[in-house]
């Protein structure tokens, strides 16, 4: 708030023209597809901020100490620009910025640390503070989808990516069915949301092509736990449920009435078949979550999203070569009839509560 402006307020509520404190500023936001845009050019200033550190600075790259510091110091001062006020020329420049920098520690990082499972967990935990505190929405969401990849990147390092999906979901559920619990917090909540979603959609898709999560990187790891790829559908089936629980609460409904029952019984039906379909047609039941999620949030890019990633799953899915067409025709019919029998089952629970809630 500027001083003259305080100043015109003062002088209008001392001849009585208004009263009360001085309002807030509105601050107008951009669109998504304009945050899309920057974050784009963020990442191409990065580039090049990267190549002219590269190459006018080779004894920063050629140091992974002096790598860390400089990373470091790009990153906090992308952070004071961001708390500037509100300017697109900073946001980009600082944008720019902090990409770059944390490029450099990261590989600072890799130089100095020979441990890969110790890399990237340590890369998710630094990526963590970011994704919360950077007063930027479209930092936010990159740092929450790199903190997500190099947490999936980290189990598959140690032999056990097939949770990571189930675990995820499970975080991300959170996440958006808490949106509106935490109001002055709802933009950070979004960010990260988002950047959750993205990296779960990026890191479930790779299963498709390769089986195992994250295939081609985990095939050479040996795990030392009994982890199986079905512990992850199964975690993304409670997902489900916890899902559809809440969802009972927010609308006011006692989990004991025999509505709620009735529905939380066939919730758990259908992640049980959802689940053991997802262990050929990978993603389905993440896809379903997603566009639960968008619908009951009213969120239509969150809803996109979950359909554009279903489609993406069930046609992958139809399209790989390891199984006949035929086989995996029966195995998406016998999906598709599943959740129509469901819904039409709570569509007749449904209308014959009301008839008796009205008779």
């Amino acid at each position: 708030m500027s001083r003259q402006a305080e100043q015109l307020w003062s002088l209008l509520k001392d001849a009585n023209l208004v009263k009360g404190e001085i309002p807030e500023t509105p601050t107008i936001d951009s669109p998504w597809y304009v945050k899309v845009i920057l974050a784009f050019s963020g990442w191409l200033a990065a580039v090049f901020l990267l190549g002219f550190i590269a190459v006018g600075l080779t004894v920063i790259i050629e140091n992974s100490g002096a790598s860390i510091i400089v990373g470091g110091l790009m990153v906090a001062a992308a952070y004071k620009l961001l708390q500037q006020p509100k300017n697109e020329f900073f946001e980009h420049l600082a944008l720019a910025a902090s990409l770059a920098g944390q490029c450099l520690f990261i590989w600072g990082v890799f130089e100095s640390v020979r441990n890969h499972q110790t890399i990237w967990f340590t890369v998710a935990v630094i990526q963590l503070p970011l994704a919360i505190f950077m007063p930027n929405y479209v930092h936010r969401v990159f740092s929450a989808f790199f903190a997500a990849f190099s947490f999936s990147m980290g189990l598959a390092e140690i032999g056990i990516p097939y949770i990571f999906s189930g675990l995820m979901l499970m975080l991300v559920s959170w996440v958006w069915l808490n949106e509106f619990k935490y109001s002055q917090h709802i933009k950070k909540l979004q960010a990260i949301g988002y950047g959750l979603v993205l990296a779960l959609i990026q890191i479930k898709g790779s299963a498709l092509f390769s089986h195992g999560g994250i295939g081609w990187y985990s095939s050479r790891q040996q795990s030392e736990f009994s982890i199986q790829p079905w512990m992850g559908e199964v975690l993304a089936g409670v997902a489900l449920v916890y899902v559809v629980l809440r969802l009972l609460q927010r609308q006011k409904h006692h989990l004991s009435d025999r509505l709620s029952i009735i529905i939380i019984v066939a919730s758990i039906i259908a992640s049980i078949v959802l689940s053991l379909v997802s262990m050929e047609a990978n993603g389905i039941t993440v896809g379903l979550v997603i566009i639960i999620l968008g619908f009951a949030a009213s969120n239509r890019i969150l809803l996109g999203l979950g359909v554009a990633s279903l489609l993406f799953y069930i046609s992958s899915y139809y399209y790989l070569l390891d199984y006949t067409l035929l086989e995996k025709s029966q195995t998406l019919f016998f999906i598709g009839l599943a959740l129509l029998i469901i819904r039409w089952i709570l569509l007749r629970i449904t209308k014959n509560s009301e008839e008796t809630d009205n008779g």
